[in-house]
């Protein structure tokens, strides 16, 4: 590519990505006080702001600048912002294609019109050679990155570790532009360079490698012990002064080849290595009793498992065998899609038998590194049980002859089976069906019953179809870094919504639908010591049937006049009363939970013997005994078997026990 070209693929996100934007806007101010001196293919020369800047036809990223900044200064940017703008009139004319050939080494990336196509294209080989040792690590990593096409480039982020590499349009490998943690830039450019390739349905090492099934065999014992000193371990790293090393720790071991066949284990694992960067870096969302608590719940499992190695509840594996079942008559309500923090991804559609009033999920799924072009996009819009497509199907009654049936109540997805559409969904039969909650109280019981204990707690997402009152505005939530609204029903109790940021897009109406739509179908999924009730599908009435709506990939309506008009009302009467904050008794325990962090940090056995008396009166006798022998004796073992009862109690006061 040459170097106007690479020029010009530098957007203002790349550039952005190459520096930040304070430093851009900056930039764009001086670009009145920039002199071009010299642009032609090897290269340009200027002046800004009295400084010399020369970028090689290397690209920006190999620029100097001789004013005293350390690494990429406004002024190189200024200079990109001038060159990307220059006509090509003033450009010095180009060299020969000899001179080019003896000038330029043949690319690492082959040409193409955009940074997807060129990595789509590129040799196994190469990117196997990029990645080095971190290959395993960056094909497991892969499966979580968020991926969003700029122009010609693309930038793929990722949650753990807190990261995002810019792939730019005629760059290698080695020139992509990185954000994160220094010591992991190999790795997260090899996994981005794998999730862009996954979903171009690209074969990972190459087309002649079949997909490996996954592993059924949990990790051995010697892992689990290795893994359970980490966990012991970090008590002091994160709580002293040494998080980062707790960090680097979980992201290696969640990403480790021995680890993968435990979903669950992996989850947990990558989820401390971000709590624990969050605690380096001072971040306001970091709670000492939080973190505990979710090493108490690692710190479980590890030992269940170590018990229990082939349990697939505590792996978080799927082994269902499907039976023939009788003729079934059901009622599509909605889809949803997922991606697992170890690469498996699906789609799962959710169906009510009005009969028993119990819900049959189908999903259509593939694990990490099978199938590469199988996304949950593309999952919806294929046909499914012999229809065109599952928004064909949501929003109407159904028949399936010959269902076959796990014993949990999964639906199997096989090609052989059919299904018969009967016509859409009748408002009034959804909405005075028993499954329908109205009240919230209700909603609580009917999640205690399926939620399980302990361990056991299914980690599936659980599905309900409620009828809320009215729902708030969405509000940010800084600590958890999501999205919330507040539903309310008859009356008046609440129960908060919520969404990530990138969900949101589909997501801007949802407050504008209720009352007028008939119902919202959900899925609650316990996530630490928290229940996330997450939007699914929004059912809306439409003239003797149902529309439903599938927010994972269509947005909530806007509405007419009228629904607009009733936004305008809410946002008045919430500005009249003052904003209306759900109240949250956080307990007993989750106030030992923080003070425990705090004995973390600075020991006062004086304070947790007061501890102890108070669970003592309060009838906590497990939790009283647990805080007396830590008050004799503070070995990591007992701090985290004391948080996990403190979680647990937690649990169960959210579930209304």
């Amino acid at each position: 590519m040459s170097l106007p070209d690479l020029i010009a693929s530098f957007d203002d996100a790349a550039l952005i990505a190459l520096a930040n934007k304070g430093l851009l806007r900056r930039a764009t101010k001086a670009t009145g006080e920039a002199e071009v001196l010299r642009y032609d293919a090897d290269g340009a020369d200027l002046t800004i702001s009295g400084q010399s800047v020369t970028i090689p036809a290397a690209g920006p990223q190999s620029a100097t600048c001789d004013c005293p900044a350390p690494g990429m200064c406004s002024h190189i940017l200024t200079a990109m912002l001038v060159l990307r703008n220059a006509p090509l009139d003033a450009l010095a004319p180009a060299p020969s294609e000899e001179d080019q050939e003896e000038k330029i080494p043949t690319p690492e990336i082959p040409p193409a019109a955009t940074a997807t196509e060129a990595l789509a294209a590129l040799k196994s080989d190469v990117l196997q050679k990029f990645a080095g040792a971190d290959l395993d690590g960056a094909m497991m990593l892969a499966g979580s990155a968020q991926i969003e096409d700029r122009g010609q480039n693309a930038q793929v982020s990722f949650a753990t570790p807190e990261a995002s590499v810019t792939f730019v349009a005629g760059q290698p490998l080695s020139a992509a532009l990185y954000k994160g943690p220094a010591t992991r830039k190999r790795l997260v450019v090899a996994a981005g360079a794998i999730a862009i390739r996954d979903r171009a349905g690209v074969a990972r090492g190459g087309s002649d490698t079949p997909p490996s099934k996954p592993d059924l065999t949990g990790p051995d014992q010697p892992m689990l012990t290795e893994i359970a000193t980490a966990l012991e371990t970090a008590i002091s790293q994160v709580f002293h002064g040494s998080a980062q090393l707790a960090q680097e720790r979980f992201l290696d071991l969640g990403i480790s080849a021995k680890v993968q066949a435990a979903p669950r284990l992996t989850g947990q694992l990558l989820t401390l290595s971000t709590l624990s960067g969050w605690a380096e870096a001072g971040d306001i969302r970091f709670e000492g009793g939080r973190f505990l608590a979710a090493l108490a719940q690692a710190y479980a499992l590890v030992k269940a498992l170590a018990q229990n190695p082939d349990d697939p509840a505590l792996l978080g594996v799927v082994r269902r065998s499907y039976s023939p079942a009788p003729p079934m008559e059901l009622w599509a309500l909605g889809a949803k899609g997922w991606t697992n923090p170890n690469g498996a991804r699906g789609l799962t559609l959710y169906l009510l038998n009005p009969k028993t009033g119990k819900f049959h999920p189908a999903t259509v799924a593939r694990g990490a590194g099978m199938d590469a072009g199988f996304t949950p996009a593309r999952a919806y819009a294929n046909p499914f049980w012999g229809g065109p497509s599952v928004p064909g199907l949501t929003g109407n009654v159904v028949t399936l002859e010959h269902p076959h049936l796990s014993p949990d109540g999964q639906l199997s997805t096989a090609d052989k089976i059919t299904a018969q559409i009967n016509g859409p969904l009748s408002p009034a039969r959804l909405q005075d069906h028993d499954t329908c909650i109205k009240d919230w109280g209700a909603l609580r019981a009917t999640l205690r019953s399926q939620v399980g204990q302990g361990l056991r707690r299914g980690a599936s997402p659980l599905p309900a179809l409620i009828a809320p009152s009215r729902i708030e505005e969405p509000y940010f939530d800084d600590i958890s870094q999501r999205y919330r609204w507040r539903a309310q029903d008859l009356s008046g109790d609440l129960v908060e919504l919520s969404a990530r940021p990138q969900d949101m897009d589909h997501l801007t109406h949802l407050h504008l639908q209720f009352p007028g739509a008939v119902a919202l179908l959900i899925v609650t999924t316990l996530i630490g010591d928290e229940l996330l009730h997450e939007p699914v599908a929004l059912l809306r009435p439409d003239g003797s049937g149902l529309t439903a709506t599938n927010l994972d990939f269509q947005p909530a309506p806007e509405g007419g006049i009228l629904t607009r008009a009733k936004g305008g009302l809410l946002r008045g009467l919430k500005h009249f009363r003052g904003t209306e904050l759900a109240t949250h008794d956080s307990g007993f325990a989750a106030q030992v939970l923080s003070h425990l962090a705090e004995q973390c940090r600075h020991l006062q056995p004086d304070h947790l013997a007061d501890l102890a008396r108070g669970a003592e009166a309060r009838q906590f006798l497990l939790l009283a005994d647990a805080l007396e022998r830590l008050r004799r004796d503070q070995p990591p073992a007992q701090i985290l078997a004391t948080a996990y009862l403190c979680h647990e109690m937690i649990v169960m006061t959210a579930l209304g026990q």
